[in-house]
């Protein structure tokens, strides 16, 4: 399943660069998003980097969820697509596909596809 970040989470006075907020398809209330507590998303950055984060809370009423990654994800990340990853294990089938791709089009796609 794919998502969309929507943006860091943010306070009045702060913004929290390892904490963003995520909408997938297909979730329209809190009561869906909570099943997917837990599990794991990934990111590819431009230059091929992967970041893994783990959702960890709801976000409102509308079906938004908070991920956590362990360090900070760049500005690029707003608004790109991540992939909702239900088990860890695959995450080592898509790297290698990633390191095969040749430039961002293929990764994207790659993502989508997965």
């Amino acid at each position: 399943m794919k998502g969309v970040i929507l943006n860091y989470r943010m306070g009045r006075h702060n913004i929290y660069q390892n904490q963003v907020i995520v909408k997938f398809e297909n979730i329209n209330d809190k009561y869906g998003a909570s099943k997917y507590i837990g599990k794991h998303i990934i990111w590819v950055s431009p230059g091929k980097k992967i970041f893994i984060g783990k959702i960890v809370d709801i976000h409102g009423n509308k079906g938004n969820l908070r991920v956590r990654f362990n360090k900070g994800i760049p500005g690029q990340a707003l608004g790109d697509i991540v992939l909702l990853i239900d088990n860890i294990d695959k995450v080592k089938e898509i790297r290698e596909k990633i390191k095969n791709a040749k430039d961002i089009n293929q990764i994207k796609s790659i993502l989508i596809n997965a």
